[in-house]
């Protein structure tokens, strides 16, 4: 609320100057957020002027960090044009997406309606929430910007200018500087279309925080339709991983605001899926409306990789980028770097400040090379992968710029640490880059591999054309042998189980549950599990989502062969009735395959510790 009242002054500043600050240049804007008309709202905009006798009018295909082609012309509706003194505009329909006008220089109004993406009836091509449209009558109104604005082609580069009538109390949370707020109506300005797709607009009650990190002020701003969290919280969560952050760019941060909007949903999604989408000035959540303990690590996580995009691509980034096509989107080579080297600076910042510890974060690596080689084409150019990621038979490798994307990044770090002694990492090439290039100034897809290797060693050159657009897998045991680690595919031993079995959690009876006993050993099969047990305790010690670690870890501590093991579980019957049952056997080893292992040489030479300490901030006793 202290930043609304802020804005008192400027509102009283707009209301006398309105008139000559918006120029006919300039596309204006009105959207009343009182009148909601089933699940629709109604655009009016004056376009700009035009001399030109037809005019395409345009919604995206696509936008920046989605990697998905969703049409949302899909979603406009009865749209009309209105003419200067009564003149009759033709209106043609090319696709989804373009609308032809004539003549052009005769428009004075343009009306649709726009539909909710979060919850439409058109089922095809599920619009992933966080790029989505959320429009709830006296709620809550999640604009992202281009499922709501069209513009004219070869016209992007105009003021565009919005007003928003309102419900009284709501606020406009954005990453957005030129914001003017009033009462019953805002007024919100960006410099052209590009800037108003990079910029989304949560409107609800504010439940606002603001904190400041190096030159940057932040805003975080949250939706909880049952008040489970709140900002104050979330805030708190996310306030040392952006102070990590802000250490690991240097001490400074590229811009002077950013917005953290976050919608925590209460129903299942359309997608099926939650997350985020990346801006450059904010970032926009989809998340789980759940007890806060159990969001934490995953908001930490989640938050640490888009705030981290206000790197890459907002200050490197290809001309396919920085020239966006809206309508016939092409893409970069380059996603190892846009979502790769983000979200292993994610994990590696929270590393190198010890919010996580060594071990851990190695495990998340580890998790990302199984899933890399497992669940995804490890043979695959990844440059080809991502130019080609639109075309529907390769697009199902995408995510695989989380995994392999994130493992080069890390590769990539340790190279540069053992050629240069430990003192130039990925931090210092993405900063050299940064500088380089910007936000105004774009590189040739082409070019990149050259650049960086001037900018570093010919090795690097090497293993970009090698293991990036090449087709060689990563070369992960070589690297960690540059740290002192070794690593060893696949390991066979006898070990004590408890079984063998996946577990989830039930939100309702807040227990543990069984729900997957494919991979189930001997032992599991002499306990008798079945799918949809719910665990009460091991060995008379009541477990929950909270000790389960713990619980499991002093049971493996301290059995015995012959011991006799218990588990109570609560046994699903008919109509929602469960039965106590306790399940028991003897402890047994059994034997188990272990993947993708990483141990530390004994003894590690000087230079693999320099390496290390230089790759993790880590000091060797």
């Amino acid at each position: 609320m202290l930043l609304k009242k802020s804005y008192q002054f400027l509102f009283c500043t707009f209301i006398l100057l309105t008139g000559a600050c918006i120029a006919q240049n300039d596309y204006l804007y009105k959207i009343d957020l009182n009148k909601v008309v089933d699940d629709k709202l109604l655009v009016e905009l004056t376009p700009p002027k035009t001399d030109k006798e037809e005019v395409r009018f345009c919604f995206p295909a696509m936008v920046p960090g989605t990697y998905e082609v969703y049409n949302f012309g899909r979603f406009i509706s009865d749209l009309k044009v209105t003419g200067k003194n009564g003149v009759k505009i033709k209106i043609e329909k090319k696709s989804d997406n373009i609308y032809v006008f004539s003549p052009a220089k005769e428009i004075e109004t343009i009306t649709y309606m726009v539909e909710d993406t979060w919850d439409t009836k058109i089922k095809e091509k599920v619009v992933f929430e966080p790029g989505g449209t959320n429009i709830e009558e006296g709620k809550n109104f999640s604009i992202n910007t281009h499922g709501f604005f069209g513009f004219y082609e070869g016209m992007m580069d105009r003021n565009f200018v919005l007003e928003f009538a309102k419900p009284l109390g709501f606020y406009p949370a954005t990453g957005l500087s030129n914001v003017t707020v009033g009462k019953e109506k805002d007024v919100i300005s960006v410099m052209d279309y590009h800037d108003l797709v990079d910029s989304p607009i949560m409107y609800c009650i504010p439940d606002t925080t603001i904190i400041t990190v190096a030159n940057t002020k932040v805003l975080v701003a949250l939706y909880s339709p049952n008040k489970k969290i709140n900002s104050t919280y979330i805030t708190k969560t996310i306030q040392e991983i952006l102070y990590a952050q802000r250490d690991y760019l240097g001490g400074e941060l590229p811009v002077d605001k950013y917005a953290f909007l976050i919608y925590f949903i209460d129903r299942p999604t359309l997608s099926g899926a939650h997350g985020a989408l990346e801006h450059s000035y904010s970032s926009f959540y989809v998340m789980p409306e759940m007890d806060s303990i159990y969001l934490d690590q995953q908001i930490r996580d989640v938050a640490a990789h888009e705030f981290f995009h206000i790197v890459t691509p907002l200050n490197i980034h290809a001309n396919e980028i920085g020239n966006f096509d809206y309508i016939n989107p092409k893409m970069s080579e380059h996603l190892w770097l846009y979502e790769g080297m983000t979200e292993y600076a994610a994990h590696h910042a929270q590393v190198k400040a010890g919010l996580i510890d060594v071990d851990e974060f190695l495990k998340t690596m580890m998790g990302k090379y199984e899933n890399s080689t497992n669940d995804f084409n490890d043979t695959m150019s990844f440059t080809f992968m991502s130019k080609n990621v639109l075309n529907e038979k390769i697009h199902p490798q995408y995510n695989n710029v989380y995994e392999k994307g994130a493992l080069i990044g890390m590769c990539l770090d340790i190279y540069l640490r053992h050629y240069s002694d430990g003192k130039y990492g990925t931090q210092n090439l993405m900063k050299d880059l940064a500088k380089k290039y910007g936000k105004k100034k774009s590189f040739n897809d082409e070019d990149l591999f050259a650049e960086i290797e001037k900018l570093t060693y010919p090795e690097i050159g090497t293993f970009l054309k090698k293991h990036v657009s090449g087709k060689e897998p990563l070369p992960i045991k070589d690297v960690f042998d540059k740290v002192g680690l070794e690593f060893e595919k696949e390991k066979t031993y006898q070990n004590f189980s408890l079984g063998g079995f996946d577990v989830g959690f039930n939100d309702e009876t807040k227990r543990l549950i069984i729900v997957d006993i494919a991979n189930m050993d001997s032992f599991g099969k002499a306990m008798n599990y079945k799918i949809g047990d719910e665990i009460l305790s091991l060995n008379g010690t009541v477990i929950s989502i909270e000790n389960i670690k713990s619980v499991f870890g002093q049971f493996f501590d301290t059995v015995k062969e012959g011991d006799l093991v218990k588990l109570e579980v609560m046994r699903p019957k008919r109509k929602k009735k469960f039965k106590k049952t306790e399940l028991k056997a003897t402890a047994r080893k059994v034997e188990q395959k272990e993947y993708n292992i990483i141990n530390v040489k004994k003894p590690m030479s000087d230079k693999e510790k320099v390496t290390f300490k230089g790759w993790l901030d880590y000091n060797f006793k």
